[in-house]
């Protein structure tokens, strides 16, 4: 079974720094939630128009913590590589940078 993860996905250019961006991770878990930067609106749209597992009664909106230029994607589903690697995916193509802080790992 595998454990839940986070990964935060911002606007790059992102933090030069795995401690700026471990920095910047917990920044975002204490703030409050605001209006969207238009590429994390993007790309909202665009992952939630994707499904990370039809059987799981979890959705993605149940999985995203979003700011005002940031979101945090909660990875709950069986098989969250694939989930990891659609939004690191889907992040790139926004211009976004994503960061996993479990494995303190930056994917742009």
């Amino acid at each position: 079974m595998d454990i839940p993860v986070d990964v935060v996905v911002w606007r790059a250019p992102g933090p030069a720094s795995l401690p700026e961006a471990a920095a910047r991770y917990a920044e975002l878990r204490s703030s409050p939630l605001g209006a969207f930067d238009t590429a994390v609106a993007a790309f909202v749209r665009e992952l939630r128009q994707t499904s990370p597992d039809p059987a799981s009664p979890v959705t993605w909106n149940e999985a995203l913590t979003v700011g005002t230029d940031a979101v945090i994607v909660h990875v709950v589903w069986p098989g969250q590589r694939q989930v990891l690697d659609l939004v690191a995916l889907l992040a790139a193509r926004h211009g976004l940078v994503c960061y996993e802080p479990a494995r303190q790992v930056a994917m742009s």
